[in-house]
């Protein structure tokens, strides 16, 4: 995986700040490839959560890009109790690797 140990924990504890303890995090994607370079990362979250999701959407992506720069960063998340059937989720929760 083309992240930093530093960037996968950054990434998971703020996951869990705003999506609750036991979410799911899963990094999917080029990032995931160490055969490629550069591209953005692409970040999966399932949670129990299921009020405020676009504002804990924007304030993760705000504080993780001030906390690890700003980068292209795509994030989908699902809810456990309304689970997407967009193929773009299946390939993130078949192919993501979860941290």
């Amino acid at each position: 995986m083309r992240l930093d140990e530093n960037t996968l924990k950054t990434i998971k504890k703020l996951a869990e700040q705003y999506f609750g303890k036991y979410c799911e995090v899963r990094i999917f994607g080029s990032r995931v490839d160490d055969t490629q370079k550069g591209g953005d990362i692409d970040i999966y979250i399932k949670t129990d959560l299921n009020v405020d999701i676009l504002e804990r959407k924007a304030s993760f992506l705000a504080e993780l890009k001030m906390t690890i720069g700003d980068q292209k960063i795509d994030l989908l998340v699902e809810r456990n109790d309304n689970p997407e059937k967009s193929p773009i989720y299946e390939t993130a929760r078949t192919t993501g690797i979860k941290i």
